[in-house]
């Protein structure tokens, strides 16, 4: 079942996870990077970023964290803003600094010229994404064919958020993915869900369990369906939820200390206090998160050996919202990508580390 597919913010901690990741991971994921309107104060500039500058971030970020391999990049959120003229300049820079990089289109878009132009050359030159709810195999093909495109240079992401996930969805998902199935060859068909809450949903000084809805129900409809398994794909939107809201202006004030951790049954979320200094509460988390029965250990993933250095003490900080996505996104990759890889029999070596290590902060 691999490739994974995580749909991911585009800002800098996770773009800093994907970059942090062991190339044998790095290797077996293709992220949705989706670009987040030009309404939200950028952590690095500590203010909204001009339209010019939208583009040019992108491109910086992507040049460093993930410039050789294959990823989608999703302007749909930031298209009204950018205009097609700021679209073209943001795919311009992007693709100047990773040649691999391929367009997410709307079907709509398909129709637009300005975002036909974005269409690479390849075996696969785009993907296409699709709300669960408004899947039209019969006008999607139509559409893909008139912009000059085969469907099996087209990556599907169908998006099931919003929908209720469970294994009694399960049949609708599998009768979904024999519908676009049948109607034509598509380079694959990505499942795309999450089912973590809009909203933080701990409390300061709390924990709670998330489960993994989107992964059993996942699993659940590969039972439903008569497409081939190498012809589907599984995705999330790494450990956040599936509904992109962002801030506008400056954003929502003083960050709420808390790490989201991903095992594999439920999503451990510990919160801090709401009060004093971010370092010495979110040792704290670091702390109840080594000594949870969740914890995969300090060689699973370099999030996962430094959040075990936070809770030693053996770091100078914990860092900020910023670097709590990384160390959030950097783990659910590896989780996710070793789940997907179990399926088919691989496995991955563990992270060698230091008894006190000296490698780079994440932060």
């Amino acid at each position: 079942m691999l490739p994974y597919f995580p749909a991911l913010r585009a800002k800098p901690g996770e773009f800093a996870a994907c970059g942090r990741l062991a190339a044998r991971y790095q290797g077996h994921v293709c992220p949705r990077f989706v670009v987040p309107p030009p309404t939200e104060s950028d952590p690095e500039k500590g203010r909204i970023p001009t339209l010019d500058e939208i583009a040019y971030m992108m491109g910086e970020r992507l040049g460093k964290s993930w410039p050789h391999r294959r990823a989608f990049l999703d302007p749909q959120l930031a298209a009204a803003a950018l205009g097609d003229e700021g679209v073209a300049t943001l795919f311009r820079i992007a693709t100047a600094v990773n040649p691999r990089l391929l367009p997410v289109l709307s079907i709509a878009d398909l129709s637009n010229p300005a975002r036909q132009a974005l269409v690479r050359e390849g075996d696969v030159r785009a993907g296409i994404y699709m709300d669960f709810e408004e899947v039209d195999p019969a006008a999607l093909v139509e559409a893909v064919e008139k912009a000059g495109v085969r469907p099996e240079q087209c990556v599907l992401f169908v998006d099931f958020t919003g929908a209720p996930l469970g294994a009694d969805f399960a049949p609708a998902i599998g009768e979904i993915f024999d519908q676009l199935d049948g109607a034509a060859r598509w380079s694959k068909i990505v499942y795309q869900a999450s089912a973590y809450p809009d909203k933080l949903p701990v409390g300061a000084n709390d924990q709670t369990l998330i489960a993994r809805a989107e992964w059993t129900t996942f699993l659940a409809s590969l039972k439903e369906t008569g497409v081939q398994p190498d012809r589907l794909a599984y995705g999330d939107f790494g450990a956040d939820c599936g509904r992109m809201v962002f801030p506008k202006g400056k954003g929502g004030g003083r960050p709420r200390p808390h790490l989201r951790y991903t095992g594999k049954t439920h999503t451990l979320v510990i919160r801090g206090s709401d009060s004093g200094a971010f370092t010495p509460t979110m040792r704290e988390v670091c702390r109840q998160i080594v000594e949870s029965k969740d914890y995969c250990g300090r060689g699973f993933s370099p999030a996962d050996d430094r959040i075990w250095r936070n809770a030693k003490g053996l770091t100078e900080t914990c860092g900020d919202a910023t670097g709590w996505r990384e160390l959030n996104t950097a783990h659910h990759l590896v989780r996710i990508v070793r789940d997907l890889g179990a399926m088919s029999g691989i496995e991955f070596e563990e992270d060698a580390v230091a008894e006190y290590s000296k490698q780079e902060s994440f932060f």
